[in-house]
């Protein structure tokens, strides 16, 4: 992760998550996560989806132990 950079796209998503985070209350923050996904969803393919929640679910419970 910490070789992924682009000016713009970091920018933004700091951007998103400083706002998720602080202004949006508690219970809308996992909402906001997954429309991020559905925004990625039609940009890629089904099977690509899947694994991109695969993974996504592997990483989260990496963060968890």
């Amino acid at each position: 992760m910490s070789t992924l950079y682009d000016p713009d796209l970091t920018q933004w998503l700091q951007l998103s998550g400083e706002y998720i985070g602080r202004v949006r209350p508690a219970d809308e923050r996992v909402d906001w996560i997954v429309f991020l996904f559905e925004q990625i969803k039609p940009f890629i393919s089904q099977e690509e989806y899947q694994k991109l929640l695969a993974e996504m679910q592997a990483a989260l419970a990496a963060q968890q132990q």
